[in-house]
């Protein structure tokens, strides 16, 4: 390979390139750590660019195969709909050769056979649900799904699936239809042995076996989009029963979701229409004894949602799902009631509503692993969509959440650096600034909303709360003269008093939570001050004054005067006040101020 002082990226990607041999080149041709570094930084730029390069192909095939798993699907009911034709004629030429002149009456024996069969079946199933709502308490709506068949239940220990330690033990129950986890009730007194949690949709989990490591042996996961959890069983045989059961109930659905299309198009017009017709279309919409069949936008609504919420575009999918409630409830004004087909589409996109909910939700949510840094405007979407799907009260709670964080955070930042009155006036400001900011915020996100703004004013009075707890921590000691503590009271009042603009008024609360701290000031500066005028007046050798002058004397007994102090008695001469006697009045007039009840 030959050497070049350059790097390019054919260079680097060639498939006889050497990281060694390149080094050591490099080395030998290259005089100084200056030339090196500048080497360095270029293979750097290289690599970012091709970083770069790599992330913008992977989200533009990322579309592309969202595009493709569209055509695939499309692709999947084409085949469906042929291969549901060549079942249909097999089943007719079946039908042809075993047809007897005795009438079939022993296949008609069999068939009641089954029926009873199946009749025992569902009895012993209704048996078992009813079973199930005697011991979990908050799942009364498991006997309103038609179709759902219990299949196996037992203990889990439920694992962190980041830090693989143990979480809780969980009491679940499988159906054909979804995953459902209880938890033990801790209330001894209730009849009801479990909990309800939540329960899965089948076909919106997918079951991972995970291999034993460390601690974590037995185990499998669940993938529920946005979460994972893992559950740990008691052995490897029964790892294996769960494991089994989760295939069979698959396979059950399966056979379920395709007897419900089988039995779609046997109502449809399309058997009696031959293929080959120019007027056959399998993808047009046709009517059955119960109605119109839903179109196809209303039968894709879950996978589109599911599209929607994983690439995060939060607005398409609220719009889908407001679109798809109108259908339904235009659905049942139409109609006495609802097909499976509606029901089962309806739970899905409920499902899908508590999912954008929860993913919504957590965009609010506060962790040490969470940046700040785009405050509150980063907030907004989720605050609007939350309050579009009705959940008005769960995001202002988060929303308060996120502004106590937020302001936690900046007031950290403030630190205590030259005089008392200097941080008092950097820390007032950075409160009530973010509290204004705050208060915009939150009135344009919840502007029509008297509960929202109730809670706000109990969040503020809470943190004005804070405030004055730190403000006489930091002010009110031995040490700060009454004079600084005046200047820093008047700062956080000052500030306090912006707060106007937006409709808060907190001064009263910040006067109320200073009272007792401010008159605790004044009395022992009061005290230290007759302390300090008793020494002085013990001390001073009470000398006649000469003040020279008429007009002097005049104006010192009028400055007196003013305080109703008469020191006209103890003028002698002249120009003299003769003040040896005003030391027993001085005396007086201290025990008089120490013992009033002001």
């Amino acid at each position: 390979m030959e050497f070049t002082k350059e790097p390019s990226f054919s260079l680097l990607s060639s498939k006889d390139f050497v990281p060694e041999k390149y080094v050591r080149d490099l080395s030998q041709n290259f005089v100084g750590g200056s030339e090196l570094q500048t080497l360095h930084k270029k293979i750097q730029t290289l690599s970012e660019e091709t970083s770069s390069n790599l992330k913008k192909n992977v989200y533009k095939n990322y579309v592309q195969f969202i595009d493709t798993a569209k055509e695939i699907s499309h692709l999947e009911s084409e085949m469906y709909q042929l291969s549901h034709l060549l079942s249909e004629q097999k089943s007719l030429l079946t039908a042809l050769s075993t047809t007897s002149i005795l009438e079939d009456l022993v296949p008609m024996n069999i068939d009641h056979e089954n029926k009873v069969n199946e009749k025992d079946l569902e009895e012993d199933n209704k048996q078992k649900l009813a079973a199930i709502l005697e011991k979990v308490e908050g799942c009364k709506e498991l006997l309103e799904v038609p179709g759902r068949t219990f299949l196996y239940e037992g203990d889990l220990l439920e694992i962190d699936p980041t830090e693989n330690t143990a979480l809780k033990t969980v009491h679940v129950y499988l159906f054909t239809d979804g995953f459902m986890i209880t938890n033990r009730n801790s209330n001894s007194r209730s009849l009801m042995k479990y909990i309800y949690e939540i329960m899965y949709d089948l076909s919106s989990l997918a079951v991972v076996n995970v291999r034993d490591l460390g601690n974590v042996k037995h185990a499998f996961k669940l993938l529920i989009f946005p979460d994972t959890r893992v559950f740990q069983c008691s052995s490897n045989g029964n790892k294996k029963d769960w494991l089994d059961q989760f295939d069979q109930a698959k396979k059950t659905r399966l056979t379920q979701e395709q007897q419900k299309r089988e039995s779609i198009v046997d109502k449809s017009p399309s058997r009696s229409v031959s293929v080959d017709s120019p007027s056959y279309n399998p993808f047009d919409e046709y009517e059955d004894d119960i109605g119109l069949v839903h179109p196809e936008w209303f039968m894709e609504v879950p996978e589109e949602l599911d599209v929607c919420i994983a690439q995060r575009h939060f607005e398409d999918a609220l719009t889908l799902l407001q679109r798809a409630k109108e259908f339904i409830i235009q659905y049942v004004a139409a109609n006495e009631q609802s097909d499976h087909v509606m029901i089962d589409i309806q739970r899905k996109v409920e499902q899908r509503q508590n999912q954008l909910t929860e993913v919504l939700m957590k965009e609010l949510e506060v962790n040490p692993d969470k940046s700040l840094q785009g405050g509150l405007r980063a907030a907004r979407r989720a605050v609007r969509l939350l309050n579009q799907l009705g959940r008005s009260k769960q995001s202002c709670d988060l929303y308060l959440k996120l502004c106590s964080s937020m302001l936690e955070t900046q007031c950290r930042r403030v630190r205590k650096e030259g005089s008392t009155a200097t941080y008092i006036r950097h820390l007032s400001s950075v409160v009530f600034t973010n509290l204004c900011h705050m208060s915009e915020e939150f009135l344009s996100a919840f502007p029509d909303s008297p509960s929202c703004a109730s809670a706000y004013v109990v969040w503020a009075s809470a943190e004005l709360s804070l405030f004055s707890t730190h403000f006489i921590q930091q002010v009110f000691l031995p040490a700060i003269t009454l004079s600084i503590i005046t200047e820093c009271v008047v700062l956080a009042r000052i500030q306090c008093e912006r707060l106007y603009n937006y409709g808060v008024d907190l001064c009263y609360q910040l006067d109320g939570a200073l009272r007792s701290s401010l008159t605790k000031s004044f009395r022992e500066t009061r005290d230290k001050l007759i302390d300090s005028i008793g020494l002085q007046a013990d001390e001073d050798t009470w000398i006649p004054v000469n003040l020279h002058t008429k007009i002097a004397l005049g104006r010192c007994l009028q400055e007196y005067a003013q305080m109703n102090l008469d020191l006209d008695s103890y003028v002698t001469g002249e120009e003299l006040l003769y003040l040896k006697y005003f030391k027993s009045l001085c005396t007086y007039w201290i025990y008089k101020i120490k013992n009033s009840p002001s």
